[in-house]
């Protein structure tokens, strides 16, 4: 089992100005990692937070359709939004509405016995939330921990040394090069000498590079007619931790794992993002997706 922890947001992506008019669908940056597990056939344990309108109400049965085995935890307010204005090359430009103030309150024994435990992006970032993190945390003792900050906004310094404190701790970090140049003068070199076992840094269309003790693996992009680019990096860590699972890496053996291994991994979560930017939003086309399967899992 793979758990997770991340916000959950419904997300607006604006499809006319005059008048105003949006697209809904479920998202959240750690929902897309376990929605795209959960497409791949593996075990998910998605933890969140959500309210009690109606469109909380949808988010829950959303989750539960995706077979994310959610554990939520429900606030007397309506649920967050992700207002998304996409520009000509399909990037995505958020406004975020996220009105729960409480701590969160995890069920976080739900953790215990994960093969991994993945979380980020906003949720993880929150001074209220940060008890419950932790908790998690905890609860997932020797299970290999991977960490994607997902940042949208330069950190504060409060946020800074929260994920600086992560990075101490977790086995994988996987980050964009957009978040690399939030977070350092000197990205590529600053990312190789950040403490996590795997460091990998994703690079848009020039593919991707990862960092392994003394040992660089870089790979090209791949080519796709690209829709939008929602969810692509999300989706990418999906196929990273999908590939090392089936390839029954554990924290434990992470260090010992070849150059070759780790090339074909990095290849396998590379076409894996590509191929979510050829639909809209974060999402994989069924057609395409087998052939992945077929290409990198052999089933």
């Amino acid at each position: 089992m793979l758990a997770l922890v991340g916000e959950t947001l419904v997300d607006l992506v604006l499809e006319e100005e005059d008048p105003l008019r949006f697209t809904g669908a479920l998202g959240g940056s750690v929902l897309n990692t376990a929605s795209a597990l959960a497409r791949l056939g593996l075990p998910v344990r998605f933890f969140s937070e959500v309210g009690r309108d109606w469109l909380s109400l949808w988010s829950e049965a959303e989750m539960e359709r995706r077979r994310l085995n959610p554990r939520l935890f429900r606030y007397p307010a309506p649920m967050p939004l992700a207002l998304v204005r996409l520009d000509r090359e399909g990037n995505a430009h958020y406004s975020f509405h996220r009105p729960f103030q409480a701590p969160y309150r995890p069920e976080a024994e739900a953790a215990r016995g994960a093969w991994a435990f993945h979380f980020g992006s906003l949720l993880a970032l929150e001074a209220r939330a940060q008890e419950g993190v932790e908790a998690l945390l905890e609860a997932a003792q020797g299970a290999l921990l991977s960490y994607d900050p997902n940042l949208s906004n330069p950190p504060t310094p409060r946020e800074r040394a929260l994920i600086l404190g992560y990075l101490e701790r977790v086995d994988l970090l996987k980050l964009s090069w957009d978040d690399a140049r939030l977070l350092f003068d000197d990205p590529l070199e600053a990312v190789r000498r950040l403490p996590p076992t795997l460091k990998v840094l994703t690079l848009g269309p020039e593919g991707a590079v990862a960092f392994l003790g003394e040992v660089e693996v870089r790979v090209p992009g791949e080519r796709v007619d690209v829709v939008d680019t929602v969810g692509a990096g999300d989706t990418f860590t999906a196929g990273l931790l999908a590939l090392l699972f089936r390839r029954g890496l554990v924290r434990e053996s992470l260090p010992s794992m070849g150059k070759e291994t780790l090339e074909e991994v990095l290849k396998g979560a590379v076409a894996l993002s590509a191929l979510a930017c050829t639909v809209r939003g974060a999402g994989l086309p069924e057609e395409g997706l087998k052939a992945w399967r077929a290409r990198f899992l052999r089933d």
